[in-house]
């Protein structure tokens, strides 16, 4: 498997992190309820970025590696005050464009492969 490719492009401040572990549950009748982790890897983040870009070549590259990945082949990515780098994929964004700049909203979600 080749390996992934890295997403440079910085986020503008106030990235939202979302958190909402892998939990199965099962509840009994009485009102007593069993938690258990569903899976190894059960607290993956999601991440929600915004990246500003003020020229076409900018706005072109961030586009085509986006779309090159298309919500299927993971790259790697380091947020902003995190001190490793995550694989992540990205399988929605939307795209403002203004007079001088261009806003990529996205949704990277953590992957383990």
């Amino acid at each position: 498997m080749p390996e992934p490719e890295i997403f440079n492009w910085i986020p503008r401040e106030g990235m939202e992190t979302t958190r909402k572990p892998s939990v199965i549950t099962v509840k009994f009748g009485d009102g007593y309820e069993q938690r258990r982790a569903a899976g190894l890897n059960t607290d993956l983040k999601t991440f929600k970025p915004v990246f500003r870009v003020t020229d076409e070549y900018s706005r072109t590259a961030l586009d085509s590696f986006l779309s090159r990945h298309a919500g299927i082949r993971a790259f790697l990515w380091r947020p902003p005050k995190h001190n490793r780098t995550v694989r992540v994929v990205c399988r929605e964004w939307s795209i403002s464009d203004n007079a001088m700049y261009t806003d990529f909203n996205c949704t990277f979600e953590e992957v383990t492969h």
